[in-house]
C-alpha cells in the first residue's frame, strides 16, 4: 500500500503517539533493533504507574529498553512484537491540508475519515481504529481515526539471493534492504486481518485482496496498491 501521487490531497500531520517505548543500544551491534511504524493507539496507559517511563523519546541501554518492555507487554491485550520505538495511546499533533477517505500521511501510519471506516464496515471489512487528538490549521477540521494495523508475516527467504543477514546474537536485530521485488513467505501468514504490517519491516502494510477489493468498489482514492506474490 503506498500514498497516491499528486497535489489532490495534501493532509499532513505533526504529532506523535502519547507514550513510546525507547530506543535499546545493543552492546554487540552497536544498533538499535528498531520498530519504526509499530503504533497501538488503543492501548491506554493513563492509570498504569510506569507512564511517565514512555513519555519521552530517548536511546537507553538495551537491558534498560527490555525492562520496558516486559512491563509495557502486560498492559498489552494482544501479542505484539513491541520493538524499541514502539508507540501507544492517541496520536496527538497538528493537521492541515486536505484530506481523502483514507491516506497514508506517512508511508507507515494510515488515517481514515470516519465515513470511510463506517463504509468499510458495512462492505464486511474489520477494521481497528481510534480518535486522533488533533488541532486543525484553518477553518476546515476533518473526522479523522487512526488505523491500527498489526504485525503478521514475513518476506519470503527466497528474495535475498546472498540469504539474510545473520540476526545480532544478544538483540536480535537483522539488518537488510527491503527487497525490490518482495514475495511474501506463506507460511507466516495467519490470515486474521485484511490489513497487517510485516514483523520484518514494520513500515511496510500489507492489504488483503479482500481489503482492495472493497476499496476499489466503493471508488475511494487516496491510496493506490502493489500486487505482492505470495510463496
Amino acid at each position: 500500500m503506498n500514498a497516491a501521487e499528486g497535489p489532490r490531497f495534501t493532509g499532513f500531520i505533526n504529532g506523535t503517539h502519547r507514550w513510546g517505548l525507547p530506543g535499546g543500544l545493543c552492546p554487540v551491534c552497536g544498533s538499535s533493533p528498531g520498530g519504526l511504524g509499530e503504533a497501538y493507539p488503543s492501548v491506554d496507559l493513563s492509570g498504569w504507574a510506569h507512564r511517565e517511563e514512555l513519555a519521552e523519546a530517548r536511546q537507553v541501554p538495551l537491558e534498560e529498553y527490555e525492562r520496558l518492555r516486559e512491563l509495557v507487554r502486560l498492559q498489552v491485550p494482544f501479542e505484539a512484537p513491541l520493538l524499541p520505538g514502539a508507540e501507544f495511546g492517541p496520536l496527538i499533533g497538528k493537521a492541515s491540508g486536505k484530506w481523502s477517505a483514507l491516506d497514508l500521511y506517512d508511508p507507515w501510519t494510515l488515517v481514515m475519515r470516519s465515513e470511510t471506516v463506517d463504509r468499510l464496515r458495512d462492505a464486511g471489512i474489520a477494521l481497528r481504529v481510534s480518535k486522533m487528538d488533533l488541532r486543525f490549521r484553518g477553518k476546515t477540521e476533518v473526522d479523522l481515526r487512526e488505523v491500527e494495523i498489526h504485525c503478521r508475516g514475513r518476506v519470503h527467504d527466497n528474495c535475498f539471493p546472498g540469504g539474510r543477514e545473520r540476526a545480532c546474537e544478544r538483540c536480535g536485530r537483522q539488518g537488510g534492504s527491503y527487497p525490490d521485488a518482495p514475495i511474501l513467505d506463506g507460511q507466516t501468514l495467519t490470515g486474521d486481518l485484511d490489513l497487517f504490517r510485516l514483523r520484518d519491516y514494520t513500515t511496510i502494510i500489507i492489504a488483503t485482496e479482500r481489503f482492495v477489493d472493497a476499496v476499489n468498489r466503493l471508488e475511494f482514492e487516496g491510496v493506490v496498491f502493489k500486487e505482492i506474490p505470495v510463496l
